[in-house]
């Protein structure tokens, strides 16, 4: 049987051509396999080569045989692989870059080959499609080709079993008789005319007849829609015999399916007569409408799905790629064709994304899931996010990748919009607190300016009172009396009395210069507060975002002494539990707008109680990686449902606040590594909050 497939099954004899090859006429249905195969493989060129047959081309460009060169490079590799042997790009590939098929008229970039082998393994011939363009085939044309080959193989058993019914000239013959009726195809001969001779039983079930049927029976399982073309097909033949392939014609089975048949009638060997052959080709056409279906559907989903899918080769170059695609892009299919992936990013991202796609082709990753941005072809950026993984047949090694992309500009530029009022906020939050502090600075220095008033106006109103104008008249007199004077002082009322004057004169001045040394004292004391305060804000302003080693106890001393004067007027008393914690690295700044702010609203929240017992306790302890510094009072306390919203910007519970202390000390306590907490059992209970900070704040975590 393979002997005589090798020999007839794809060509009947003809002259050699000019090359030396055999140029005999394919068999119609092995030609047509071969423009099958060209069509669904959207190939220019097919062929299919057979041993010690020659070969059968199809060319959409009206190639013949005579045109490709004499010797076939691809034939011998593709014959000895187990599947599907393909070519992505012939020009670059060693094996074949040389060849008259890649350099010649022919211009043979990309080709796929099937072998054509018998049920026992032995090398029949070799179907392939060959084209133009560097390209690949898709799973389902790689599917088809192999369904094709398959079928061209069936083809050959099939001329086989045809020249074996030459075998029907003795029909006593035993062998040839069980070869026959045990054919698992539908055998039939006519005589010269058509009729019935004799059908195998393969025949009589496919068309659900018994032996001794009549002549016309097999029509009634013809299907409706192909019967009378089929029966005026067959009385065609009976007026004018001659081989002839019916085109395929529908019938139904036992079970009442669709059944799909191919009929073949030729000159019986060695007998009068005609011998047919009737196929079931049913398995094929539902798997060419699978795939077409297959096909559509892939088509269909790859060009309208919402994001952008495009394939490519190792280079990177793009093969394939859909509407959105190109959308995205902002260029036509043709603009695309002869670039690359990292041709269209955007080159700050080309290094990054290219030590990506190399661990991807070495197989360090299965994904590559990153964002980049890519340049449209009017010169506009656009963030896309992308996933890109490699495709592979099976167990080969993979031949390209596939990335699918999600345009995230719009994303892109609302974060970075976000992150700009959010650096904003941070900067008016920051400005607030340090406007706190300056608040908080300017107070206390106005309280200490009252005591400055207070003084001088009582050393003023003293001097006015002074008796120094007494001792001006006195000595006046005096020096009125002349040498008189001992007698006027001796004898005299008003002289009697001067030494009585002097001695009230001398304790009113020493009263008088002890009160005004007391009170520029006081005046001294307080010009030093000032200048103290002035100059502690002066340094934190000096520091602002300027880290250094501190110890927290003079953080928190600092904290008080702007407050100090508030403390006092309004009766507050001050608690400081200090426990032994190590120095802290921070911005000192930052730290002080903190607890400046808390020790204020700690002295609101004491003074809006009403109560005579107004405390503040100041708590430093360790945390774990830092410390604690915990400000508590005994004031109005927080409401429950308040309690959520105290760190919100904007959010306060006074009729004069703003809102922004709270918040802008949160955002600093984050900036620190560290975070800021508040406890409250409710109203009239008081609040405690809670300030931690890591002792090194280059190791805290980045928020």
């Amino acid at each position: 049987m393979i002997s005589q497939f090798n020999g007839r099954a794809l060509a009947g004899e003809a002259p050699a051509d000019a090359a030396g090859r055999s140029a005999r006429v394919p068999d119609p249905a092995l030609s047509g396999l071969v423009r099958l195969a060209a069509g669904v493989c959207g190939a220019p060129f097919a062929s299919i080569t057979v041993i010690d047959c020659g070969e059968a081309w199809h060319s959409s460009a009206g190639c013949t045989a005579a045109a490709a060169p004499p010797h076939d490079p691809f034939i011998s590799h593709a014959s000895q692989a187990s599947d599907l042997f393909e070519v992505m790009d012939a020009g670059i590939d060693e094996r074949f870059r040389d060849s008259q098929y890649v350099k010649g008229t022919l211009a043979v970039r990309f080709y796929a080959g099937c072998a054509l082998r018998s049920p026992a393994g032995d090398l029949l011939g070799v179907l392939a499609v060959y084209d133009t363009v560097v390209r690949t085939l898709t799973p389902e044309q790689r599917t088809s080709l192999t369904l094709l080959a398959e079928q061209a193989v069936s083809q050959g058993e099939l001329r086989a079993r045809m020249a074996e019914l030459a075998l029907l000239s003795n029909p006593d013959t035993v062998p040839a008789r069980a070869l026959i009726e045990s054919a698992p195809v539908a055998v039939y001969h006519t005589d010269a005319v058509g009729n019935m001779i004799y059908n195998n039983p393969e025949y009589r079930r496919m068309f659900g007849l018994s032996i001794g049927h009549g002549p016309d029976a097999w029509a009634e399982r013809v299907d409706p829609a192909d019967r009378l073309r089929m029966e005026q097909v067959w009385a065609q033949f009976c007026r004018e015999p001659k081989p002839s392939r019916f085109e395929p014609y529908r019938a139904h089975a036992d079970d009442g399916s669709i059944r799909h048949y191919s009929e073949q009638v030729v000159p019986a060997q060695g007998v009068a007569g005609w011998v047919g052959t009737i196929s079931d080709f049913t398995d094929l056409v539902t798997a060419r409408d699978n795939l077409r279906k297959a096909e559509s559907l892939f088509s269909n989903t790859f060009d309208q799905a919402p994001i952008g899918i495009a394939y490519a080769d190792r280079s990177g170059r793009l093969l394939r790629f859909n509407h959105s695609f190109r959308t995205m892009m902002g260029f036509d299919s043709d603009d695309l064709m002869d670039r690359t992936s990292g041709g269209l990013t955007h080159p700050d991202d080309v290094a990054r994304v290219s030590r990506e796609i190399a661990r991807l082709w070495s197989g360090d990753i299965q994904v590559v899931d990153l964002e980049k941005r890519y340049t449209r072809k009017d010169g506009r950026i656009i963030w896309v996010r992308v996933t890109t993984s490699l495709v592979r047949e099976g167990d080969a090694a993979p031949e390209y990748s596939v990335e699918f992309l999600r345009d995230i500009t719009a994303r892109k530029e609302s974060s970075e919009e976000l992150e700009r009022v959010h650096k904003q906020l941070m900067t008016a939050s920051r400005q607030a607190g340090m406007a706190e502090v300056a608040t908080n600075v300017l107070h206390n220095v106005g309280n200490i300016l009252n005591s400055v008033n207070i003084s001088a106006s009582l050393v003023v109103e003293r001097v006015k009172q002074s008796k120094a104008p007494g001792v001006s008249r006195l000595a006046a007199l005096l020096q009125e009396k002349g040498s008189a004077v001992g007698d006027f002082i001796a004898h005299d009322e008003r002289g009697r009395r001067i030494p009585e004057y002097l001695t009230s004169l001398g304790e009113q001045l020493i009263s008088d210069q002890k009160m005004a040394l007391e009170e520029l004292a006081a005046l001294r004391d307080n010009l030093e507060h000032i200048k103290d305060t002035v100059a502690m804000q002066q340094s934190y302003a000096k520091l602002c975002g300027v880290t250094e080693t501190i110890a927290v106890v003079d953080l928190v001393e600092d904290s008080l002494r702007l407050n100090a004067g508030a403390f006092i007027r309004h009766g507050v008393t001050l608690r400081r539990e200090f426990g032994d914690v190590p120095p802290i690295t921070v911005d000192k700044h930052k730290v002080l707008q903190i607890l400046v702010n808390l020790v204020r609203n700690a002295k609101y929240a004491c003074d809006e109680s009403g109560r005579p017992d107004k405390f503040i306790t100041l708590r430093i302890e360790a945390a774990p990686g830092g410390v604690r510094i915990c400000v508590i009072d005994n004031g109005v306390g927080i409401k429950p449902e308040n309690m959520p919203h105290l760190f919100t910007h904007g959010f306060t519970t006074r009729a004069s606040g703003h809102g922004f202390g709270l918040h802008s000390g949160a955002l600093a306590a984050q900036e620190l590594g560290g975070s800021l907490q508040v406890m409250s059992d409710g109203p009239g209970c008081g609040a405690t909050f809670i300030l931690e900070l890591p002792c090194n704040h280059s190791d805290a975590p980045h928020v």
